[in-house]
């Protein structure tokens, strides 16, 4: 709330009811006259200054990055040199929303579903290889309990890529 703004307003509608006032404070006698017209137009406009005034933000609390001695700068500049000192977060190495395969019958799965609809097995988690669950409606890794999305668990070597390297035997030179 801007109290500038609404004090202004407070001001425009003592100012309609002193002219809507005037003629009787002054004459004594009660007739409809031009003031007494404009302080009804007044009043209405003040009633709208005031909320206007309660909308908008308060200049010595929200300025902009505190160039006008704002309080709460130095807080706000605190945590923003923070957060830069943190460690980017790896990006996402595929997109949440496209359709993942079963790695037992090669069937489409769509991203929402945790089960495979043709052999009804749990699909992996795309980010560490473990099989999902479902919480609230999305696809959850039961490991972390975060979203699919936003797996954070260390990657585990798949069964079928530890057997097939060993069953490969020594390579030759």
């Amino acid at each position: 709330m801007n109290r500038s703004i609404v004090y202004i307003g407070v001001g425009f509608i003592l100012l309609g009811f002193a002219l809507i006032a005037s003629p009787i404070v002054l004459t004594g006698a009660e007739q409809f006259t031009l003031e007494q017209e404009l302080g009804l137009f007044v009043v209405p406009f003040g009633l709208v200054v005031i909320l206007l005034g309660a909308v908008a933000h308060d200049p010595e609390t929200t300025t902009v990055s505190g160039a006008f001695g704002s309080s709460e700068a130095n807080v706000l500049r605190a945590v923003a040199t923070a957060r830069s000192r943190e460690a980017p977060r790896p990006p996402v190495r595929y997109n949440p929303k496209e359709p993942v395969g079963c790695r037992y019958c090669r069937t489409n799965i769509p991203a929402e579903l945790v089960q495979c609809p043709r052999c009804t097995r749990a699909r992996s988690c795309r980010g560490c290889g473990r099989p999902l669950g479902m919480v609230l409606d999305r696809p959850t890794c039961p490991t972390c309990a975060r979203a699919e999305a936003f797996c954070n668990c260390p990657m585990i070597a798949r069964a079928a890529a530890a057997t097939a390297s060993s069953a490969r035997g020594a390579r030759r030179v």
